[in-house]
């Protein structure tokens, strides 16, 4: 069975004011069909619009960008998230407990295109995503030496061209698997 969430219940688990996260919904979420002012039916949120929003107050209240360029970010994402079964959630309270932590660790750097000719505009992100495959560790004598073993996947770019990502100086990182298990675990203990 899915659960749906209202504004008040997210508002209040996730400790987020009412007001902006309604702001939020509204930025990223098409009108509800059947919500309104006047309608007299408070917006319900299956998982997967919630998480959208989520990332979206993250990408605007953390990571300071604008609220287009937030939905450009999700917009390419997006189909991203869909193959990994981030916006397919389901189990007691629409939440699956295989995904409640951070088994497998995903970070997506991403940074805005660059233009190539003098007349060109910037437009969009390319986006490289790692996921954390395994780790290693050796216990030196100055410290404790760790390798990271990762796959990745570039969007919107080639291995060839396009953004370096680790030697960009405009490149940004979402820490996505503590964030959506900061997220699950919120919404799965907290009963406020």
């Amino acid at each position: 069975m899915i659960h749906y969430y209202t504004n008040r219940e997210i508002s209040e688990k996730l400790e987020i004011n009412l007001a902006r996260w309604k702001r939020w919904s509204r930025s990223f979420l098409p009108p509800d069909p059947l919500g309104g002012m006047q309608s007299g039916y408070a917006r319900q949120y299956a998982f997967k619009d919630l998480f959208k929003v989520y990332l979206g107050g993250h990408l605007l209240s953390h990571l300071k960008l604008s609220v287009p360029e937030s939905r450009q970010v999700l917009d390419d994402l997006s189909p991203w998230m869909k193959i990994n079964g981030f916006l397919a959630l389901n189990g007691a309270n629409g939440l699956s407990a295989e995904m409640s932590g951070p088994s497998n660790g995903y970070r997506i750097y991403f940074c805005p295109v660059r233009a190539t000719g003098t007349h060109q505009k910037k437009s969009g992100f390319c986006y490289l995503i790692r996921k954390t495959v395994g780790m290693q560790s050796n216990e030196l004598a100055t410290g404790l030496k760790t390798r990271e073993i990762f796959e990745e996947t570039l969007i919107h770019t080639d291995a060839t061209g396009g953004c370096f990502f680790l030697q960009d100086p405009h490149v940004r990182m979402i820490n996505f698997s503590p964030l959506f298990a900061e997220l699950i675990n919120t919404l799965n203990h907290r009963t406020d």
